[in-house]
């Protein structure tokens, strides 16, 4: 099964000690954004990209409470709830971040923020807790390696292959 690079963007790591694996300095707490919590420099490219993703946002949200549902009830070994956040870069920028739940209490998740494979420092998972408000999409990864959901980022590697096309 084939990740979409959505659930693969850079998470805030610590920095390696020379090749001792050894972290000398600690990254700051990752924030996860919601459009009222996000910093003054960060709204205009949140805008663009809520414009940008509006329909599969959209549909991730609206199946949202089905899958929240699927995921309180209880899910077989192996399967896997991920949710789709935006975390602060600097002040004026965000990424994508993949955040496994671990529990949902209300309306606040807690999960663990997921590290980006890309990255060239290795990372451990990152305990956060946000609010629903701060989910663009989600995906139930089953042991099978059947995904649900994934709306965005199947949205989002669909636009990236048409891009890719040659046009004669």
């Amino acid at each position: 099964m084939k990740t979409p690079s959505l659930f693969h963007l850079l998470l805030l790591s610590g920095t390696l000690a020379g090749g001792t694996g050894r972290v000398l300095a600690q990254a700051p707490t990752p924030v996860v954004l919601t459009a009222a919590t996000a910093p003054a420099g960060v709204r205009p490219a949140l805008a663009r990209q809520e414009t940008a993703l509006a329909d599969p946002v959209r549909e991730a949200l609206r199946t949202l409470p089905q899958a929240k549902k699927k995921f309180l009830a209880g899910l077989p070994d192996g399967d896997q709830f991920l949710l789709s956040v935006r975390v602060a870069d600097t002040d004026t920028s965000f990424r994508q971040a993949s955040a496994r739940v671990l529990g949902w209490n209300g309306k606040t998740v807690q999960a663990l923020l997921l590290p980006a494979s890309d990255s060239a420092i290795p990372a451990e998972p990152m305990p956060v807790s946000f609010p629903e408000t701060a989910v663009v999409d989600w995906t139930l990864l089953r042991a099978s390696g059947r995904e649900e959901g994934n709306y965005v980022g199947r949205y989002t590697e669909t636009a990236q292959q048409v891009e890719g096309l040659r046009l004669r």
